[in-house]
């Protein structure tokens, strides 16, 4: 009887160190997930947490259209941003810091109602700083949510439209739609078009870049011939092609010239279906065709047989914004050669932003930075800082202020249709230059 209450005592003893062991790492646990910035302890010790101690991760979102309107866009993102975090996590280290950055990847859909949606549950986890949205009808959807009291920074990779240039903390990289809307004018121009057809999908972003599109080029002595409107969910684009073919009749029957007439056609995946239905009229073969930043280096395109013969024959021109480095090369074909075909431009900003995000971060504070205190610093972060896309200079209101563009065009080499680099428009001289050689050529 002895030997039994002696191990009883025994047992007691041992139970209460165990709960007593439970309940400290409860709290420990609790205390090392911080709400702010998204911190959490990550199983990163390294040798630097002796002396600096645990090293724990800052949660990034990142919203991405991984599918919908601009999935092909979307999906060279996710690979140039994780390229990113890999980079910059060395970086981390390298410095000794005390934080590594995390990424969250989401897929809004192209779609703004998912894009708020996604924003709202990233942000009850605990997360403060995002790159993207890419859309700008996506990114208006978390301005508004920053506005109503949401304390956030955000970095948009692509949003162009002019309606968000606003004194908040949501920056964007690109730069403004106005500045293509001068690049376009001045390539119709060069090409000899006098007479313009602009075909636009129906949202912020089309008709804001439609209307500079025909302000600079009235400016330039060119005549809008028609401005037609389109709704990018329709099942088919039988009367808008047939409007566009109206048009150009039209004018050839005024006795213009069909070499001195353009299409402008303004939209995202869309097009593809758009350019198919165009192959059908004779007269749209014979007028010059443009696109911008919505379907430049467009996968859809190029992988829809009737689509991308049309652009070939047409010699279709998309703008988007261009920046060379000697850092450029380098992320350009590691991302392409994971994604297994050429990263589109905003792609190569994305890199840019994670990393201007994280440099703020680290200014800031790192584990203890606000988000308040990180929009501070991205202003002194970009002022010294050259990334893959150039150096970036950012207005009044945290957007890009100026940027060159690149041409890029569908050929057929090799018996397959593919994005090819033909010119680059410096924006600051007002001019365009051939292309002779491709400065992102990959072995």
């Amino acid at each position: 009887m002895s030997r039994r209450r002696k191990g009883t005592s025994t047992g007691t003893v041992v139970a209460a160190i165990i709960v007593i062991i439970i309940v400290i790492a409860g709290i420990a646990l609790y205390l090392g997930r911080g709400s702010g910035g998204g911190i959490s302890t990550t199983s990163q010790t390294s040798s630097q947490s002796t002396s600096k101690g645990q090293v724990k991760t800052v949660s990034i979102g990142a919203l991405l259209p991984l599918t919908g309107d601009l999935q092909s866009f979307g999906k060279a993102n996710e690979i140039s941003l994780k390229q990113a975090e890999s980079d910059i996590n060395a970086w981390l280290e390298k410095q000794g810091a005390n934080f590594r950055i995390e990424l969250t990847i989401v897929d809004t859909q192209t779609d703004p109602t998912v894009a708020a949606q996604q924003f709202d549950t990233l942000y009850q986890q605990g997360i403060r700083y995002f790159i993207g949205p890419m859309s700008s009808s996506e990114l208006s959807q978390i301005v508004s949510a920053i506005q109503q009291g949401k304390e956030a920074v955000v970095i948009s990779q692509s949003s162009t439209a002019p309606s968000l240039a606003l004194k908040d903390t949501v920056f964007r990289f690109p730069p403004p739609d106005e500045l293509q809307g001068k690049a376009l004018a001045d390539l119709y121009k060069s090409d000899g078009v006098t007479h313009i057809v602009i075909a636009y999908r129906n949202d912020d972003w089309g008709s804001g870049l439609s209307g500079f599109v025909e302000k600079y080029f009235k400016e330039d002595g060119g005549t809008i011939a028609a401005k037609i409107p389109y709704d990018p969910k329709a099942s088919n684009f039988d009367n808008l092609v047939q409007s566009i073919a109206s048009a150009v009749q039209e004018l050839q029957q005024k006795g213009v010239s069909l070499s001195n007439i353009g299409v402008e056609l303004i939209g995202f995946d869309e097009a593809s279906q758009i350019l198919a239905t165009a192959s059908n009229y004779n007269i749209l073969k014979q007028v010059k065709w443009y696109g911008s930043d919505g379907t430049a280096l467009n996968q859809g395109v190029v992988q829809n047989p009737d689509a991308a013969s049309f652009a070939a024959t047409v010699h279709w021109k998309n703008t988007i914004t261009f920046g060379l480095t000697n850092k450029t090369g380098k992320v350009f074909c590691e991302i392409k050669k994971h994604l297994g075909y050429a990263p589109d431009p905003y792609s190569l900003i994305a890199y840019d932003a994670l990393w201007v995000m994280s440099m703020a971060i680290k200014a800031a504070g790192g584990l203890h930075a606000t988000p308040t205190a990180v929009a501070a610093k991205i202003p002194d972060v970009v002022n010294n800082y050259v990334g893959v896309t150039g150096k970036i200079v950012l207005n009044d209101y945290g957007d890009r202020k100026f940027s060159d563009y690149a041409v890029f065009e569908i050929v057929k080499e090799n018996n397959r249709y593919q994005w090819k680099l033909t010119e680059i428009y410096r924006f600051q001289q007002h001019k365009f230059e051939e292309v002779t050689e491709n400065p992102l050529k990959c072995s």
